[in-house]
């Protein structure tokens, strides 16, 4: 028997059993029958369902990477549907023929833009050029011909723009080409994402590991709950929920930012999705060069980046065989510059921080695209690819700035190779088969000995020097009598997946569309977290012998951090897959978007049978001891089965206003890293107790959210667009850490006892160029609360077994307001000035954008010492997160001129960040809400403590961190050249 959930507006669920399952699903979505579906759909639709029930398999998503044209040709005089007339896209060799209604329809096109022409004997041809296509979405071309009883009449050729207004989408999406961010003020996609409504840049770490990049938040959601795609294919670490994929701007061709309201093919996703395509090779060669330098005018930070990029045909001769590569390399001194560091100086380092350097903090960053590209015929395309990415980088803390070399440093890799099959069965068909395998890999350890944990180990009776416990405030260096203390905490981690999808679509008849697919993955998941590695061995006159093996939380490695398989601490294989159906139905400007997703969910592993008496579940039993895990305490994990519905439907108001309405079910599974344990390490700290440590739960359900949203999007002109959506977004059964009393010690784990709810509102306006000059702006306005940001957000409450929050207070991550602007001016060639006959500034402009959003929130407390490394409690003097910190303001700007060298161009520019050198704050201290002092010095425990002059002014460079702080104004220079 095969049970399957399905989500009802109030939250609780709708179980069926087999048969019943369609029949209930289709009610439940289609009420009334008032969307009536073809009996072939209704069988296509039943037998996906059925089929999810039969497999037990286990849901994630795969990202679209074509679209479809469509649209109607009429006769320019009569206005009468054309038929007979042939559509093509001569690049693809593809095409339709109107039928009587004149009407055509081209699925399966990938995206990027073309010339688009339709032709018939008798009238004036005409070509449409420019025209784009987007992922998942259709994009309409209508056309209006001249009939003509002549002969050789010349083409028609107009370019076109992408329309204003996206019909069918019912959802909130953002549509970003490669050219809209080739004059921007910004580098990489990641900050492009950043400037679009209900999209939150958040630059604190907030979770258990420190990332290199900013991390997304959209519409309120937790960190993990946006996923990323590249060419269809998932770039996340399963076990953190991140991505630390980056790809050369000059590679992306278009960018899909969905925020709300996406369809059923996409799943294990609760806030938005980020869908990236890169380019590919055509019949000519082309590619790119490109450098940037800085940063100039004020203390250089060592900034370098340099990329290339070529496609074209395999060989001359190999047309239907073509390629495009793309890579990057950038080198920065110093990763995240502060507009404070030349301020904190100290004499006892002569050249460090004065130079406005933050030292330990450098990056060296390689990233990499290709994609190879075979077309046997128009219909048919093979497609392999991949990315790579490596990025090596140290992190300043400021407790290490007398210890510099032992600063935490990191080495983060992951790379994806994918091939496709992709053909269309006919112009209104199309199927895609498809399969990759995808690694990333992080460690981290101490900035000296990194990797080589052998090199951690200290002298017999010797351990690892810390701090000075009367001042608490640095980490002893190696200029200290005790030597220099060593970052005690090493992590490895690795997981991979291989995966296999399939996809069918056919456009049924002129107003209905469906949809459908599956698919599979299987991972690997290793894991090692030693907590104290400078205990892991101990040196006896030169020779290393093993000491603590137990501190370790680990699966997939052995106690020394070598890889093993097999055992009850072998690496973990969760299972994922999923099948969906979606319809999409038009009819007079009505779009109706409805589907059905089913997600099966097991993590493959083993559970507590007893989280009271986790070492002798079985009192009875004289074989389970109570002094060790044994098998009979353990058992199989649960896993789980969900079944998410999505409608959309948008609707015009009149010929220039659009309203959208939609509402979903989505599921998530919690990141890996929360269900997972060292049985090993269990037992250990089941034991002895001792220091605070979360162990993963393979029984967590998935998080769900049920969401809402209303939109709508209307054109004033015909060369601007204004956009409003309202959404609301009910979340529950979120992971958080907890206490678990038990025997012979409690300990902490993950359950799904956090809950959120969320609202806002999304503001978007977007002026085409109307003569030298375009612009966009968007304004977010959202509340984002809930009992917890992330799965470790209690971590404190769990460690002491306090009790929990019952009401919703701000997320960390919720900002209030956030405005974006962006402004260009433009001059095209021929245009401009002219002095003595040259045009100066032909082929040049000035883009600027300006950023601006409220502060996050912090609890408030007591002055107390914020900055010590002792264990101190704070104080609260107000509810959770119920102040918030200064508002950031900035505004970035790059100038380029253009240069014609025969086949060849040259871009030169110059990039200037936080043009106003405006000091904008990270965080700020909770006792006083500033970002320059806590106050502690001023009071009579302060004094007390840090008494002499020397003790005051060491305590002022311990609070006076650059890490509050954002970056002053930089300058950088580059130059590209293209061909």
């Amino acid at each position: 028997m095969c049970d399957v959930e399905v989500g009802s507006g109030t939250g609780d669920p709708i179980v069926a059993r087999d048969g019943e399952t369609l029949e209930m699903a289709i009610r439940w979505i289609i009420k009334g029958g008032r969307i009536m579906f073809r009996p072939r759909f209704k069988v296509v639709l039943g037998a996906a369902i059925l089929l999810a029930c039969a497999i037990f398999v286990f849901g994630t998503a795969w990202a679209g990477t074509t679209g479809q044209l469509s649209g109607v040709v009429r006769d320019a005089k009569t206005g009468e549907p054309v038929a007979l007339a042939s559509v093509s896209i001569p690049e693809l060799k593809r095409g339709a023929v109107t039928d009587a209604q004149g009407n055509y329809v081209i699925l399966n096109i990938p995206a990027g833009r073309y010339l688009v022409r339709v032709s018939l004997l008798g009238y004036v041809s005409q070509a449409r050029e420019n025209i784009e296509m987007i992922p998942d979405f259709n994009t309409r071309l209508d056309f209006s011909i001249e009939s003509t009883v002549l002969t050789n009449v010349p083409e028609v050729v107009i370019k076109a723009e992408r329309p204003l207004i996206q019909k069918d989408l019912t959802g909130s999406a953002k549509f970003l080409s490669g050219e809209d961010l080739k004059y921007q003020p910004l580098r990489g996609y990641q900050d492009a994402v950043a400037q679009q409504s209900g999209v939150v840049n958040f630059k604190l770490n907030i979770d258990n590991e420190s990332q290199n990049n900013n991390t997304l938040i959209i519409r309120g959601g937790r960190p993990n709950e946006v996923a990323y795609y590249v060419d269809g294919f998932s770039q996340q670490d399963p076990l953190t929920g991140v991505s630390t994929t980056a790809i050369n701007g000059d590679a992306i061709e278009e960018i899909v930012v969905q925020t709300g309201g996406f369809n059923a093919e996409y799943g294990r996703i609760n806030s938005g999705a980020v869908n990236i395509v890169t380019k590919e090779g055509g019949e000519k060669y082309f590619g790119s060069a490109e450098g940037v330098l800085g940063d100039w005018f004020k203390k250089s930070r060592g900034y370098k980046n340099f990329s290339a990029s070529l496609g074209g045909p395999l060989a001359p001769s190999m047309k239907q065989v073509t390629f495009y590569a793309a890579g990057e390399r950038k080198d920065v001194e110093d990763r995240r510059p502060s507009i404070i560091t030349d301020e904190v100086g100290d004499p006892s380092q002569p050249g460090l921080f004065t130079n406005g350097v933050l030292p330990s903090d450098g990056s060296e960053t390689w990233s990499g695209v290709g994609k190879l590209s075979w077309k046997p015929s128009p219909l048919k395309t093979l497609k392999l690819g991949g990315t790579y990415n490596q990025d090596k980088w140290q992190q300043f803390q400021n407790p290490y700035r007398f210890n510099l070399d032992h600063a935490p440093r990191f080495h983060d890799k992951n790379y994806s190779v994918y091939g496709t099959w992709n053909q269309s069965l006919n112009t209104r068909s199309y199927f895609e088969v498809k399969g990759n395998y995808f690694l990333t890999d992080r460690i981290r350890g101490d900035g000296v000995y990194f990797d080589d944990l052998k090199k951690y180990a200290f002298p017999q009776g010797a351990g690892d020097p810390t701090y000075d416990p009367n001042e608490a405030l640095f980490f002893y260096g190696s200029q200290d009598p005790q030597g220099a203390h060593v970052w005690d905490d090493f992590l490895h981690r690795n997981s991979s997946y291989y995966g296999v999808a399939a996809d069918y679509a056919n456009q049924v008849s002129k107003v209905l569309q469906i949809k459908m697919g599956g698919d599979y993955q299987r991972h690997t998941l290793r894991y090692y977290d030693h907590y104290f590695p400078t205990q892991l061995y101990e040196d006896s006159a030169g020779v290393l012998l093993p000491k603590n093996t137990l501190d370790a939380d680990r699966y997939g490695y052995d106690p020394f951090g070598e890889k093993i398989d097999g055992g009850l601490d072998g690496p973990k294989h969760p299972k994922v897959a999923s099948l969906y159906a979606q319809g999409k139905y038009e009819q007079l400007g009505l779009v109706v978007n409805a589907g059905l997703r089913f997600d099966y969910l097991t993590p493959s592993t083993q559970s507590l049978r007893s989280e009271s008496n986790p070492l002798q579940s079985d009192v009875n039993d004289s074989t389970n001891l109570p002094t060790k895990l044994d098998p009979q305490d353990l058992q199989e994990s649960k896993v789980y089965r969900r079944l998410s519905p999505r409608l959309g439907v948008g609707f015009p108001v009149t010929d220039r206003t659009l309203i959208h309405v939609n509402y979903g079910k989505f599921f998530q599974q919690p990141n890996l890293q929360d269900l997972y344990v060292s049985y090993a390490f269990l037992e250990h700290k089941i034991k002895t107790g001792g220091y605070f440590v979360g162990f993963g739960n393979p029984n967590l359900k998935p998080e769900q959210t049920t969401a809402y949203e209303i939109g709508l999007t209307h054109t004033p002109t015909e060369r601007s667009r204004i956009e409003v959506a309202a959404y609301y977004k009910d979340v529950k059964d979120l992971v958080e850490i907890t206490n678990i009393p038990s025997t012979p010690n409690a300990f902490s784990s993950y359950q799904n006892r956090d809950f959120a709810t969320i609202k806002g509102l999304d503001l978007a306006y977007t002026l085409r160029r109307v003569g030298y000059v375009s612009m966009t702006a968007s304004y977010s306005l959202s509340w984002a609360t809930g009992t917890g940001s992330v799965s470790q957000t209690q971590r404190n409450i769990a460690w002491t077994a306090d009790e929990t929050p019952k009401l919703a207070s701000p997320l960390a991550f919720d900002q209030r307001h956030k405005f974006s602007w962006n402004f260009d001016y433009r001059l095209g060639k021929g245009e401009g000035p002219a002095l003595g006959g040259t045009r100066l500034l032909e082929n040049a402009g000035v883009n600027v954008l300006l950023n601006a959003g409220s502060g996050y929130p912090y609890t408030p407390t007591r002055i107390y010492n914020e900055v010590t490394l002792a264990n101190v409690a704070a104080q609260p003097i107000g509810p959770i997160n119920s102040r918030y910190g200064p508002w950031t303001v900035s505004v970035d700007l790059k100038a380029n001129k253009g240069f014609s060298l025969g086949a060849q161009t040259l871009d030169v520019y110059v990039w200037v960040l936080n043009a106003f050198n405006r000091d904008n704050v990270r965080t700020v201290y909770t006792g006083t809400g500033s970002a320059e002092t806590t106050n502690f010095l001023n009071t009579e425990e302060g004094q007390n403590t840090y008494s002499t002059a020397d003790a005051q002014r060491r305590y002022i460079l311990a609070e006076r961190s650059p890490t509050l702080h954002e970056n002053g104004r930089l300058v950088r220079f580059g130059a590209k050249i293209s061909f």
